[in-house]
């Protein structure tokens, strides 16, 4: 019997999951949990082959979990959840050591493929995010393509929650100065000539 545990912040989508699962004869959700942090509290007393984590939720995200779960049981197997089909996400997600990741669109018969595959030793990632890596480094490839730096990419999500650069400062604790001057250098490298465009362009280029 495959033992699972289920951690996402939205209650129907848990408890759809956990019926579906439930009527696998050979998985066995164990628990379910609305946030990482409700289940970083009661882990070290729960047995479990594989945890199905969300990939956002509020307090601390799945990926912020992944590497203090692995802490606590080094053993356990994390496959992701998540609404995202970023490169950006999917990237992060393999250097937090996760096991798989998959969409919540997908159907039951993948999500039941995923688990028995990932146990079995082999990582999940639904062929979706496997698309969406490529047509990520083809991207990279185009001569037309802008690197931006970490703390670029910070500002620019910043941006996009439309904080100014007075509240980007307060965030980042960083001078006032310095974040105008990251702004400037956002909208010189995208070509960008407002907020709006870099808005767009984070969005349409997996920033988010």
């Amino acid at each position: 019997m495959i033992k699972i545990l289920i951690v996402d912040d939205h209650q129907l989508f848990r408890q759809g999951l956990g019926v579906m699962l439930a009527a696998k004869e050979d998985i066995q959700v164990v628990e379910k949990f609305e946030s990482a942090v409700d289940l970083l509290k009661h882990l070290p007393n729960i047995e479990a082959d594989l945890i199905l984590l969300d990939i956002d939720m509020p307090e601390m995200s799945g990926l912020e979990a992944a590497p203090l779960i692995l802490k606590l049981k080094p053993k356990i197997k994390i496959v992701i959840l998540s609404m995202h089909l970023s490169s950006t996400k999917i990237q992060e997600a393999v250097a937090a050591k996760v096991n798989g990741y998959l969409l919540k669109t997908t159907d039951d018969e993948e999500v039941s493929e995923a688990i028995h595959q990932v146990v079995n030793g082999t990582d999940y990632f639904a062929k979706e995010a496997h698309a969406e890596l490529i047509e990520s480094y083809r991207r990279k490839e185009d001569p037309d393509y802008v690197e931006l730096t970490p703390r670029e990419k910070d500002i620019l999500k910043l941006v996009c929650e439309e904080m100014n650069s007075h509240e980007i400062a307060e965030r980042l604790f960083i001078s006032v100065h310095t974040a105008d001057t990251h702004r400037r250098n956002l909208l010189s490298k995208t070509g960008c000539k407002n907020s709006v465009g870099l808005v767009k362009y984070a969005m349409d280029n997996d920033l988010l």
